[in-house]
């Protein structure tokens, strides 16, 4: 049994479509992006092993 997918393109992987989001959503959002710029001001940031283990997690070789 043969399935016929077309493949998502590079735009629809990494910019899906538009739609607003909720209060809810936006307040999560609100909340995660003040958490990680309190890290950055306090100097915690990813090191580079760190950042290379999450690009090898979904680019091999990458």
């Amino acid at each position: 049994m043969s399935t016929n997918h077309k493949p998502l393109s590079f735009d629809d992987a990494t910019f899906p479509p538009l739609q607003e989001a909720t209060a809810d959503v936006r307040a999560w959002q609100a909340e995660k992006i003040k958490a990680g710029l309190k890290d950055a001001d306090a100097g915690r940031f990813a090191s580079a092993e760190e950042v290379k283990a999450v690009i090898q997690k979904f680019i091999p070789n990458g």
